[in-house]
């Protein structure tokens, strides 16, 4: 074969490996997971109930079926005003979209959400049924580790399994991370079957128990009402 048939046998063979290349690389690229990959889960279904209010609070307890929110309010000098001879000082406030003003202490809100004027300040402890569908959720991601104990990032996969079920705000958390101290605000729903104007504290139930943080000196239980604390 003379030496020109083969540099054009040897340029015809070079075009084809160069047309296949794209090909070849293609199939070794990982392809994308699916959502089926990533633990992908429907949204919470909410059909049967209504928002009805939200407040920030300390924990004082909590298990898997409820939780004691404690709410510190703020009394404006307007309130202590229409409060005439006192009678409505000291009374609980109810945590009802019709009654709640939000004059409640937030510490991650500007000036922790402190209106003006303020003359005192109480807390009062709310105890708060979960609901089957009740999710609690961390505003931050979840903390992984690698063997010598130092932290790595979460890859794609593991993010979206911590933010699943879809629609679900932050990252997946559990009834027993909300430890005493810990600071969550609560967003609360009542049974969409109850009228508004007939909702009464005993209905309400916790959508979202959502963590902000954790107050490093956790909230003690308040000794029971007509009893002297002893303890010492």
């Amino acid at each position: 074969m003379s030496p020109k048939v083969l540099r054009i046998v040897a340029t015809v063979a070079l075009g084809y490996a160069l047309a296949l290349l794209p090909v070849v690389s293609a199939a070794d690229e990982p392809k994308p997971a699916s959502p089926t990959d990533v633990g992908d889960q429907k949204p919470t279904d909410w059909s049967k109930y209504s928002y009805v209010a939200e407040a920030v609070g300390e924990i004082v307890k909590a298990d898997g079926n409820r939780l004691v929110l404690r709410v510190t309010w703020y009394e404006t000098e307007q309130q202590r005003n229409q409060g005439g001879n006192n009678r409505n000082r000291n009374r609980r406030p109810n945590l009802s979209g019709r009654n709640n003003n939000r004059n409640y202490r937030n510490p991650y809100a500007n000036n922790m959400n402190r209106p003006r004027f303020v003359t005192t300040e109480e807390h009062h402890d709310y105890d708060l049924e979960f609901v089957p569908e009740s999710l609690v959720r961390n505003k931050h991601a979840p903390i992984k580790t690698n063997e010598k104990g130092e932290r790595v990032n979460l890859n794609q996969a593991e993010l979206n399994e911590a933010r699943s079920p879809a629609g679900a705000p932050w990252y997946a958390a559990s009834p027993t991370d909300l430890v005493p101290g810990t600071i969550v605000q609560v967003i609360l729903i009542r049974d969409r079957k109850i009228p508004i104007d007939k909702v009464k504290e005993d209905d309400l139930r916790v959508k979202y128990a959502l963590i902000l943080g954790h107050d490093k000196t956790p909230p003690k239980e308040d000794p029971p009402k007509g009893k002297a604390n002893t303890k010492k």
